[in-house]
């Protein structure tokens, strides 16, 4: 990957992957979630089997925190790998990607927790859905929070509304971000 900061010249869009800049990016942000989460399964602050308004505020400061690594990771690849201009699409493209890396890294990462870490979290999970349920809808109740704290149906979960913020923040920001460069004259 060149950087074309300083040299004069343009980046040609075909020469320059964005999954350089996805996976740092993205590889750095699923990394912090992943601590954050760990600290606070570990301290006990979260609980997901009985979500408190902590867990729930550090859930909204995770999303928030893809949208701000999306738009970071769109930015440095136009200035950086592009040399200042791109199109809208290498900007969906860029935050997309960067989006996919972090939800793939925390899908795997919570496979493998609810797997080999915490293996009764699944249990846990249903177990307070059902405490949650209208007399006579139990069996259905059972059911759902059966599925639904499966881990691997959860990291599919992550992966797929990592990625949807992720593609709906690249709109936004590959829209505001587009530069294209000035025609040959």
């Amino acid at each position: 990957m060149t950087d074309f900061n300083d040299s004069g010249r343009l980046a040609d869009p075909s020469t320059v992957s964005v999954w350089p800049t996805a996976m740092r990016y993205g590889g750095i942000l699923a990394l912090a979630l992943i601590v954050l989460g760990l600290v606070m399964h570990l301290t006990g602050l979260s609980d997901p089997a009985n979500p408190n308004t902590l867990s729930q505020v550090v859930n909204c400061l995770n999303n928030i925190a893809v949208i701000v690594v999306v738009v970071l990771a769109i930015k440095a690849h136009r200035d950086k790998d592009l040399g200042g201009f791109m199109t809208l699409g290498r900007g969906i493209g860029v935050g997309t990607a960067t989006a996919l890396i972090i939800g793939a890294i925390t899908a795997v990462w919570m496979i493998i927790f609810m797997n080999l870490i915490d293996p009764n979290l699944g249990e846990a999970i249903k177990d307070a859905a059902m405490q949650k349920a209208q007399p006579g809808q139990e069996e259905m109740t059972e059911k759902i929070a059966g599925f639904f704290s499966n881990p691997y149906f959860m990291a599919i979960f992550v992966l797929l509304v990592t990625v949807f913020i992720g593609f709906i923040t690249a709109l936004i920001a590959g829209a505001i971000m587009k530069k294209d460069p000035a025609p040959n004259v």
